[in-house]
């Protein structure tokens, strides 16, 4: 197997240990740009990137733009791994090379599926300690879950999940496969620009299913479903707010994807 960007090969083991690497890094990196993405999208206010960040800084302190990122590096090293991994290995065991396009989204499809659905519960737990100043911990976050429908709270949003996620990295790894093979760009400057134009197109094809996703894992959801959802968002709010926060969204996926 050849780990992506690059003319390397490596086994499966080691692509499952690089790409965990690799995603716990980059996610470090933007995790500020993750919280105001999510706050814009959960809450009715309209106030833009940089007064949000202005808004946790100042009622919460700068150290909690990180809130929450030990418990998601936690998810995103088996998360990342596994896409990382399960991508390669469906792509060597299942298919000849070169892939076609059909054939790479496949490959994308059973890496996302794989991923996703492995790391949701700690997703769940994640996002609870980002929603709500009075819940710090792992614990407390797991105990708030728990207390409303047991076991069946750490799968929250599970539907949208996999609705918003797996297309996501579908879409991720089929653009930055064939944008590799056509390209041919080996180079340093040439993978992160290849990985920053696959995280462009995929956010603006995937995006609006995102904030799906982050409103179903609210306490207190108000939706059934996730069709709900998009229904009471479009005719309450509006169109747009499904868009709420792709600003932060962009300035995080670019070099995080990069990455």
């Amino acid at each position: 197997m050849v780990l992506r960007g690059s003319a390397i090969k490596g086994t499966t083991v080691s692509n499952f240990i690089y790409g965990g690497i690799a995603g716990c890094c980059s996610r470090t990196l933007v995790a500020p740009l993750d919280r105001v993405k999510i706050l814009m999208q959960t809450t009715k206010s309209h106030l833009s990137l940089s007064h949000t960040i202005q808004k946790i800084i100042s009622e919460e302190g700068m150290h909690t733009l990180w809130k929450g990122n030990v418990l998601n590096c936690s998810r995103i090293l088996p998360y990342s791994g596994l896409q990382f991994g399960s991508y390669d290995l469906c792509k060597s065991a299942f298919f000849e090379q070169p892939l076609t396009i059909p054939e790479r989204l496949a490959c994308g499809t059973a890496a996302g599926f794989m991923a996703t659905t492995a790391t949701h519960p700690l997703d769940t737990i994640r996002h609870r300690i980002l929603m709500y100043n009075d819940i710090h911990t792992f614990g407390q976050a797991t105990r708030s879950l728990m207390s409303e429908r047991g076991l069946l709270s750490l799968f929250k949003g599970y539907g949208s999940t996999i609705t918003g996620l797996v297309p996501f990295i579908a879409v991720n790894f089929c653009t930055f496969d064939t944008l590799k093979s056509n390209l041919q760009w080996t180079s340093t400057p040439g993978i992160l620009t290849m990985g920053a134009g696959a995280a462009i197109i995929s956010q603006s094809i995937c995006y609006p299913l995102d904030t799906i996703r982050r409103r179903m894992q609210i306490k207190g959801t108000p939706y059934k479903h996730g069709a709900d959802a998009l229904f009471k968002i479009v005719t309450k709010e509006g169109a747009f707010k499904l868009y709420a926060g792709i600003s932060a969204n962009a300035l995080k996926i670019i070099p995080n994807n990069s990455i």
